[in-house]
């Protein structure tokens, strides 16, 4: 991933807010190939900040963001790599869950609705962590193993084995570079 793509982070935004949070770390693209981590850059973490579509998420502590993270990375990961949600992930996540129960009625024009009572968006979002992992498409949830990379994203194709078209090319051409 271009160093450049980290002030656009046209990833944020998109696809899905428990996405919005896993991705704010580019796995080896930091100097000497470490990680880069959006919550302890102030400048990162602004912009990721200023583009989040949750603007009560937005707003929340970093270090309640960072705390949070580390739970849903934990059963994303997991998941994505076909595995079940580690013990201390569900635990932590049905915990925040709890604090924004959910009450479903039949609206007049036939369609369900949702209410959400209390909790704050870091229990919103765990509660949209436990429907990603455990619910409907979760077998479409992946990791990029691209270089450089290593955003979890919702895949669209069988097939599809990367985040992004240019995720995709930069990994073809790793393979194709011969090793010195």
């Amino acid at each position: 991933m271009a160093l450049r793509e980290f002030d656009d982070m046209p990833w944020i935004g998109h696809e899905h807010p428990v996405l919005d949070l896993t991705n704010t770390v580019v796995v080896g693209a930091g100097p000497g190939h470490g990680d880069i981590d959006f919550l302890t850059d102030p400048g990162l973490r602004a912009v990721w900040r200023a583009r989040l579509g949750d603007r009560a998420l937005a707003e929340e502590p970093t270090a309640e963001l960072r705390s949070l993270r580390t739970l849903v990375r934990a059963a994303v990961d997991s998941v994505a790599r076909g595995g079940a949600v580690p013990d201390h992930a569900r635990e932590g996540l049905n915990a925040l869950a709890a604090e924004a129960p959910v009450t479903v009625r039949l609206e007049a024009d036939g369609r369900l609705g949702h209410t959400e009572a209390g909790g704050g968006a870091r229990a919103a979002l765990a509660r949209r962590a436990l429907e990603l992992v455990a619910g409907e498409g979760r077998e479409r949830l992946r990791r990029c193993d691209a270089p450089s990379c290593g955003m979890y994203f919702l895949r669209t194709r069988r097939d599809q084995a990367w985040c992004t078209v240019a995720c995709g090319n930069r990994a073809r051409a790793g393979r194709r570079r011969p090793v010195a």
